[in-house]
């Protein structure tokens, strides 16, 4: 027996070699995932044509119960049109006969302004919701050119739909709108509402904080409430929090919902703010800077609603000597501060040579006087007065209040034998329909317009 190495063994030993898969098995393997993937493919098919089925079914129900429901709003339309009681209060339906009465008082409504104005009852539905057994939608009316709109409610009932009381709960999902310095919360009735609001929101804040200091003024988050017992108000809970009944739990404009009632409710606070912010002190009682704060909110009103505020004083301050006097004057004015201040804040020579419209002043003197008697506050009504004769003063205190209005219409300077300048303020006594009038005459002491006669 001889001895082998390592190579002639291994040498010796059989060689296995991989030939690889088998080709077969392979195309075997490659069909099965392919099949696979197809019966995968196939039943997520049909799963899909059958919810496709489904939602094509259920878009095609809903349409149907749409286009009865457009049906229904446009037979009641058509019954207010042409004035059949009957058939419009048919298509009413409530659990109590409340419902009923409000809708025959309605009908008659719409009969008494048809004949007293140019009303057109399109009946043109602008959207339409329905939810479950719930409808809702919001038909256009237009009277003397201006379109307005009205949002119903409906019950489908097994004999079909019918115009039920309103129902708040169903106005629509919530969102917020965001701006520069305020949020607005709705639903989604009053996406209008709250556009309108939003752009009106804007432009006030920019021009209040451009006259006056706003650096300081939280945001303002305005709620719209689809409630007709909310009161235009700040909320109880949130200083800062506005709230609004929406416009449309009654009739609204379609063009601009956001209409001027609720404009000049909502400015006015806003305003009492901006002026609150921009002012440390609250102004004291009977003293003239009582009035010429309330006058700039007044004046900011105005100028949001691009309204008639009748604050000639401010306006005329702000036209002549600039807006941002304004913002000075509020600044400058002590709590106790009299008409004085506003010599200083334009820098005139004096208030007589000032270009001012005092109207609005004045009338307010004229109304002070008679709750200075009201109150029994002697002391302050004589300081009204020109302290040269004081004469007339206690004779009008001793007559009492004066139970008839006066308004100052123009006031004019006049020149007197000394030398200095009075304004006459021409007075309508009792209004316009009364005709008569009378001239009352101030001297401008110390800075303190007082009357003479």
């Amino acid at each position: 027996m001889g001895i082998k190495f390592d190579w002639e063994i291994e040498a010796e030993e059989p060689q296995i070699y991989d030939a690889g898969e088998d080709p077969d098995s392979r195309r075997q393997r490659r069909r099965a995932r392919w099949w696979l993937f197809l019966l995968i493919f196939g039943l997520l098919a049909v799963f899909g044509l059958i919810i496709l089925g489904i939602t094509l079914r259920l878009r095609a129900v809903d349409e149907q119960l749409e286009d009865v429901l457009l049906d229904v709003v446009d037979a009641e339309v058509a019954a207010l049109r042409i004035g059949d009681q009957t058939s419009f209060l048919n298509a009413q339906r409530s659990a109590t006969a409340d419902w009923l009465e409000m809708q025959r008082l309605n009908f008659n409504n719409y009969q008494t302004i048809k004949a007293a104005q140019d009303v057109q009852l399109t009946g043109r539905v602008v959207d339409s919701t329905i939810e479950d057994t719930r409808g809702r939608v919001i038909v256009e009316e237009i009277i003397d050119g201006v379109p307005y709109a009205r949002v119903w409610f409906y019950w489908r009932y097994e004999d079909g739909w019918r115009h039920v009381p309103p129902d708040y709960t169903f106005w629509g999902e919530s969102a917020t709108l965001d701006g520069e310095g305020y949020s607005i919360e709705y639903q989604a009735v009053d996406a209008l509402v709250a556009k309108d609001v939003g752009a009106k929101l804007e432009n006030w804040l920019t021009f209040g904080c451009s006259v006056l200091t706003c650096t300081d003024l939280p945001e303002i988050t305005v709620e719209i409430i689809p409630d007709q017992a909310v009161a235009v108000g700040w909320s109880a809970e949130d200083e800062w929090r506005l709230q609004m009944p929406s416009p449309f739990t009654r009739q609204a404009r379609l063009d601009h919902p956001f209409d001027l009632g609720l404009q000049l409710q909502t400015a006015n606070l806003i305003a009492e703010r901006i002026v609150g912010q921009a002012t440390a002190n609250q102004p004291e009682y009977p003293a003239d800077a009582y009035y010429l704060r309330s006058a700039v909110v007044s004046w900011l009103v105005g100028r949001f609603a691009q309204v008639d505020t009748n604050s000639f004083l401010i306006a005329s301050m702000a036209q002549n000597y600039g807006d941002e006097t304004v913002g000075r004057l509020l600044t400058s004015l002590p709590p106790n501060g009299s008409t004085a201040v506003i010599n200083t804040v334009l820098g005139t020579p004096s208030l007589d040579q000032a270009n001012l419209d005092w109207r609005d002043f004045f009338t307010w003197r004229l109304v002070l006087e008679n709750e200075l008697i009201a109150r029994q506050d002697e002391a302050n009504f004589l300081r009204l007065y020109d302290d040269a004769d004081l004469n007339v003063a206690y004779q009008r205190y001793a007559q009492g209040v004066s139970g008839v209005s006066r308004v100052v219409t123009s006031v004019m300077p006049e020149n007197t034998t000394d030398g200095s300048t009075v304004l006459r303020a021409i007075v309508q006594v009792g209004g316009a329909e009364n005709g008569q009038q009378e001239a009352v005459l101030f001297r401008l002491v110390d800075g303190l317009w007082r009357r003479l006669n």
